[in-house]
């Protein structure tokens, strides 16, 4: 009788333990992503950019996912954006049918287009130097390659749901920004193979380092708790088109 008793009270508190998690779960059925009739980096180099806008559109997906707290805390996340590939602690995990994950890729930029490079990183270190003086006036501590920090985060009470809109086109990431100068990032999809797409959230950088210190107390003074653990989504297939 007493172990009946052990084993009922075991089994309920291995349930209240599983009700109190965080729990991350993508809404999509899929993703899609355009085909290309060969698996090389050459045909990649060929295709630095969708053919079309309305193309673009097409294989530009809106992912959805659910963010669940079924703790008794209101946690802080720092999850969201218009584009998936910007949400910092969020990782895009796409796998192979051997469960090997792919990495982005980015092609080696032609030589010859150096001075447009040159221009565009210019341009670019311009705006990240504009950015860090307001931060730093602002109290933001920009160690952290997460700049966007400051319009990213959430906050989810206890027992309460939250589900995030947020965009993904695929192959290609990040197109090419400027003609004839190679910069895609993308992944090297084989449409005669089998891929799984997922998301982790885990935080990159100690955020207590980087915020300021008036908004931690915010925090602090209405019992929010920075999130620190790791979840992740289920597995869903990717489908070319």
């Amino acid at each position: 009788m007493k172990n009946k008793i052990l084993v009922v009270l075991l089994f309920i508190l291995l349930a209240s333990c599983q009700e109190k998690k965080m729990e991350l779960k993508l809404m999509n059925k899929d993703i899609v992503s355009k085909g290309f009739s060969i698996d090389t980096i050459e045909s990649f180099y060929n295709h630095s950019v969708f053919n079309s806008e309305k193309e673009k559109y097409a294989f530009t997906n809106v992912v959805k996912f659910e963010l669940s707290n079924n703790t008794d805390k209101k946690y802080l996340f720092f999850i969201k954006n218009l584009n998936l590939s910007d949400i910092y602690n969020l990782d895009i995990i796409i796998e192979d049918e051997q469960s090997n994950v792919l990495g982005k890729s980015e092609p080696l930029i032609d030589p010859s287009y150096s001075c447009k490079l040159f221009s565009l990183l210019e341009q670019h270190f311009k705006i990240e130097d504009e950015k860090e003086v307001l931060f730093k006036k602002m109290g933001y501590n920009l160690k952290s390659k997460n700049v966007n920090f400051y319009d990213q985060w959430v906050v989810i009470p206890a027992k309460e749901k939250y589900v995030f809109l947020t965009s993904l086109p695929l192959p290609f990431v990040v197109e090419d920004t400027e003609e004839n100068l190679r910069r895609p990032i993308y992944f090297k999809l084989n449409p005669e193979k089998r891929y799984t797409f997922r998301l982790k959230y885990k935080l990159k950088d100690d955020i207590e380092k980087i915020l300021p210190k008036d908004i931690l107390s915010n925090f602090r003074e209405n019992n929010v708790e920075i999130f620190k653990g790791e979840i992740a989504t289920q597995k869903i297939p990717i489908i070319f088109k």
